[in-house]
C-alpha cells in the first residue's frame, strides 16, 4: 500500500466546532467577555501562545472535569466521521490526530473511533477540579515536528503519511506530508498549498478521496 499512516487534525476537521477552547468558552457563556479579547491580541501578536493558553485556562479554574468531559460529549463528529475512520482502520491504515486544542476529543477519538495515537494540549485539574493551569503538548505551528515524531513512532516515511486538516495551523502537518487535504477548511493560505480540497462537509468525500489515491476498494 503506498500510504500507510494518516494523521488528522482535530478541532474542525474531524468535529464540527472549530475550537475546543471556544467551545468551552461559549458553553459557560465566556466567549463574548475576555476570551474573545485575548484571541484577537494572539492573532495580533500581542501575546504569545502559551500565555493566550494560559489566560483562557484560568477562566476555569475550579470547574468540575466531569462537567467539562460531560459537555465535550454532546460535542458531534462532522458527517460520517465515525463509520469513514473505523472504515479506514479495516483497510490497514494507522490513524492518528494531533491538535493544539484539548485533550477531551482526543480522548474521545482514541476510545470511540480506535485512534492508534493522539496528542493534544491540556488543561490541568487536581482531584477531579481545574486548577486553571494547561500544558502545552503542541505549539500552535508545531505539527509539522509532531508529526514527524509519530512518523518515527510508526516506522513510515513521509512520503507514506496523508494528512487531514482544516487551517492555517495545518499547514506545517501538510507540508510535512506525502499527500495533505483539506476539509471543511476555514483558511484560504491552508486550502492553497494541499494536494485536494474537500467540495463538501461530508467526511465520506475524505475516505473516497485516501482510497482513490492509495489504490484500494471502497
Amino acid at each position: 500500500m503506498k500510504y500507510k499512516l494518516i494523521i488528522f487534525d482535530i478541532d474542525g476537521t474531524i468535529t464540527k466546532h472549530i475550537s475546543s477552547w471556544r467551545y468551552i468558552h461559549e458553553r459557560f457563556e465566556l466567549w463574548d467577555t475576555l476570551a474573545f479579547q485575548y484571541q484577537k491580541q494572539f492573532l495580533a501578536g500581542k501575546l504569545s501562545y502559551r500565555k493566550f493558553c494560559e489566560l483562557d485556562a484560568a477562566h476555569w479554574k475550579g470547574l468540575s472535569e466531569e462537567k467539562i468531559r460531560e459537555i465535550f460529549n454532546e460535542l458531534p463528529y462532522a458527517i460520517n466521521v465515525p463509520s469513514c475512520i473505523k472504515r479506514l482502520k479495516r483497510r490497514g491504515f494507522k490513524i492518528a490526530a494531533i491538535s493544539t486544542g484539548l485533550q477531551y476529543m482526543a480522548e474521545r477519538a482514541k476510545k470511540e473511533l480506535g485512534f492508534d495515537y493522539v496528542l493534544s494540549n491540556r488543561i490541568i485539574s487536581r482531584k477531579g477540579i481545574l486548577t486553571g493551569g494547561v500544558k502545552i503538548n503542541i505549539n500552535h505551528g508545531g505539527k509539522g515536528s509532531i508529526s514527524k515524531q509519530i512518523m518515527k513512532r510508526f516506522c513510515v516515511k513521509p512520503h507514506e503519511v496523508i494528512s487531514v486538516g482544516d487551517s492555517a495551523g495545518d499547514i506545517p502537518l501538510a507540508k510535512s506530508s506525502g499527500y495533505s487535504m483539506a476539509f471543511n477548511s476555514s483558511d484560504k493560505a491552508f486550502s492553497d498549498i494541499v494536494d485536494y480540497k474537500c467540495k463538501t462537509k461530508d467526511f465520506e468525500e475524505v475516505f473516497n478521496q485516501i482510497v482513490s489515491i492509495s489504490g484500494i476498494s471502497t
